[in-house]
């Protein structure tokens, strides 16, 4: 089975990020309206744009059983994955990415309306992923990919 990595993120509460490609994560929650409630740790392990209808979810008292709970769902969820899923999901992560990228270097208003002019200027369609990312870096000033 692939090793999973995790990293913390510098949310106000503890979270944590499960990397595989991002296949979940596992976070202590407080704005449950419920204060019996507050301080638990949910998880959730799945694809985020793919196969909704297939995303585990769970919650435990503390870090360590909610590990748990991932850790289980991970080897349900893994398995029937193929390769092309993974990469679908990165894809889509990286096509998300780079139209925040394109909203933010002023492009907003321009996208889904045909091919827009790069900072180096070619004409490229912003709906084609591979147009996209040769153009990306001109127009954010960042590689591709970050």
């Amino acid at each position: 089975m692939p090793e999973l990595t995790r990293h913390r993120t510098n949310a106000p509460l503890e979270t944590w990020i499960i990397r595989y490609v991002d296949v979940g994560t596992i976070a202590q929650q407080d704005w449950d309206p419920h204060p019996e409630r507050s301080g638990i740790w949910k998880w959730s392990c799945g694809f985020y744009s793919l196969h909704r209808d297939e995303r585990f979810r769970g919650q435990a008292l503390d870090f360590e059983n909610a590990r748990v709970g991932f850790d289980a769902a991970w080897k349900v969820f893994l398995p029937r994955r193929t390769d092309a899923e993974f990469e679908a999901s990165r894809r889509q992560k990286q096509w998300t990415a780079n139209k925040y990228a394109l909203w933010d270097a002023g492009y907003r208003n321009k996208l889904g309306r045909g091919p827009i002019r790069c900072a180096c200027g070619a004409m490229f369609n912003p709906g084609i992923h591979e147009e996209t990312m040769a153009h990306i870096e001109h127009i954010t000033g960042r590689p591709a990919g970050t």
